[in-house]
Parts: C-alpha cells; structure tokens; sequence
C-alpha cells in the first residue's frame, strides 16, 4: 500500500464539530489562518458531507513525508485512476510540491500567507457568536463569563479544563525556541513595546538572538498568532495583541482581567478586519477613523462620565458625534458638550459587528 492509498482509505474525521460562520467557496480554494484555529476541522466537516470515493485529503505533516517526498507525478497519476474530484493538502508548506497537480477542485489549508492564485480565505479564531454554539447556553450572561474564561481557540472553548487544554495546546503547537518567545511576549500582552524592548526582556530570562527574536515575531505577525496596533498617540512603540485572550492568560498567569477585556475587544474588531488605533488613555480604539470604541468593563454612568469628562479635550479634538461604551454588564447613556456616549454590554455589542 502506497501513501496515497492510505490517504486516500483512511479519510480524516471529527469527534465533534460545532458551525463556524466562514462559509465554503464553490471552486478551489486556499484556506488559511493561525495555528489552533480550527483550519482541519473546519474542512473535514465538508468532507464529511462528500462521497469518500470522491476526495483525497492528504496531511503534509504527516511523519512519512519525513522520510519520503511525494511525487507530484504519481500524485497526478492517483487522481486520475481514482477519479478523484477533491484534491485537500492540509498543513501545506512552500516546497512541498514542485506545482499543484490538476484536480475538478483543490484546497490547499496552511497557517501561512502562501503567494497562490487560489482564492484566499482567512479563518480567525472563535468570535462570540460561535463561541455560543460551543457552549449551547440558554443564558448569555454565563456564556461571556465562560468565553472570558475559555478563550476563543476551539481546543479551549471546548475543555472544562483550561490549565491541561492550554498545556497540551502549548507544546503541542510552538517548538520550544517559539514557546519561549510566545511566553515573553504574553508579558507584554495589550502592551505598548518596541521590539528592541521585548528583546531586552527576553535577554533578562534566555540567551536568544536579536536577529531571530526579531525575525519570529515577524513570523508570528504575519501567521495571525500576535497583531501589533498603532497608538493614537504616536511615539514608540505598538500595542502587542495575542490571537486568543485565554491562552495570554495561561501564559502570564498575572494577568489583571481589565487587558483580557481589552484584547476580547480588539480580537472581535480585527476579526472584522477593521483597521484600528489604540487609545491608551482613557483606554479605547479609533475604528476605521470612523468610530470610537471605549473599554470600560466594571464603569457605571457615574463613574464612566467623571472618567470622560477628565478627559474631555480628546473628544473635543477627535470630533465624534457618538462614542461607544463597552462594559461587562452596564447599559446607560448620556450626552456631553453635543457627544452622546452609549454604554452596552460586551455580549451585545459583540453580536451586533457587521
């Protein structure tokens, strides 16, 4: 038995698969997104509505092609006597085949911006929304305060167990070079640093190279694992921003609940591929320098218009008619000065992004 043959009768399959609101292009396609967002399994369960005979799903991590690469000419010769229709290459990497072979259709799954002709599609990690078909909740109240808790990677929001999830989801999806990277960086978690200062506090706990360090949170960027935001304020410096909440906080386990609330924010409005500045003070996000978002999770009205009105300049200079409020549970508003500032909670203004 070949490879492919292996492949090809033992097709992939889901111990359980919860909707995802990414919808699945007709024609061939290039799927990708950052490690642990749900890329396989968000594909086996299209194949699993297919006819087996129809498909080949392929694993480009799989061991043997450690010690064997596969042929594209005896790939295309498979496809043609099997009559394949779907050719899927998962865990896909620059190198791993001389071309794409030709196939009815393809899709092509990898954790890396590849250069394709494919259509491209991102899958990001859970939004509010998906994360309530995760827990199947009748109170949304209890599904935040799960979400907060659980994150938005698939792995975790589906364990009753954070501490061993995001262990095995550690080790099982950084090289130990990048886990020591990822773990300095969850320091500076909503954060503002320049890189020369996350290198500085790297040096204080590994012996690491300035030219990799660089070069991995690069890599990291451009995966999607960490996003890096332009301050309003300007000077030096970004907003350090990792993919999933949850897993910042097992990594730096002190972690104050007021940057988890932040980065729930800033994950929903990226998602939304919304082009954003942060705010450090009062804490918040200019969106599309069209809106203005606050983070106020545990503000009152009282509380929130003291805050506001000793900061009021910036409004003034900002110039918008409407400022949102997001808390965790409040829901108030007021008008200053020809500004009306709305407060909703998160699991409502989570569900209302277009």
């Amino acid at each position: 038995m070949t490879i492919l043959d292996y492949f090809y009768t033992n097709p992939p399959t889901n111990e359980e698969y919860y909707p995802r609101k990414l919808s699945y292009p007709k024609g061939s396609f290039f799927l990708y997104g950052a490690r642990g967002v749900g890329k396989s399994s968000y594909i086996i369960n299209y194949l699993e509505q297919l006819d087996k005979e129809s498909f080949l799903y392929i694993d480009a991590q799989d061991p043997t092609f450690i010690l064997e690469e596969l042929d594209l000419e005896s790939l295309q010769e498979f496809i043609k006597e099997e009559n394949i229709k779907l050719l899927v290459i998962d865990h896909y990497y620059k190198g791993f085949l001389e071309s794409y072979p030709k196939v009815e259709k393809l899709i092509i799954i990898s954790s890396q911006k590849l250069e394709t002709t494919l259509e491209a599609i991102e899958l990001y990690p859970l939004d509010f929304e998906e994360f309530l078909n995760f827990t199947k909740s009748s109170s949304i109240t209890f599904a935040f305060n799960l979400y907060s808790k659980r994150g938005s990677l698939p792995a975790l929001a589906k364990s009753s167990n954070i501490q061993s999830k995001a262990k095995s989801f550690f080790f099982e999806k950084f090289e130990i070079q990048e886990g020591k990277v990822i773990l300095i960086l969850s320091l500076f978690h909503t954060k503002i640093a320049t890189a020369n200062q996350i290198f500085k506090k790297a040096k204080e706990y590994f012996k690491i190279s300035k030219d990799w360090l660089y070069k991995t949170i690069k890599n990291f960027e451009n995966e999607g694992v960490i996003y890096q935001i332009e301050t309003f304020e300007g000077g030096f410096g970004k907003k350090i921003i990792l993919y999933d909440f949850s897993f910042a906080k097992y990594l730096n386990k002190y972690m104050p609940f007021i940057y988890i609330f932040d980065s729930m924010i800033a994950n929903a409005l990226i998602k939304k591929q919304k082009k954003l500045k942060a705010i450090l003070n009062p804490l918040g996000y200019i969106v599309n320098n069209k809106e203005l978002i606050l983070i106020m999770p545990f503000e009152n009205e009282e509380s929130s218009w003291i805050k506001i009105q000793n900061s009021f300049n910036l409004f003034i200079k900002l110039n918008f008619k409407e400022v949102k409020i997001v808390t965790i549970s409040n829901s108030f508003s007021f008008t200053i000065k020809d500004i009306t500032f709305i407060a909703t909670p998160f699991y409502e203004w989570a569900i209302t992004q277009d």
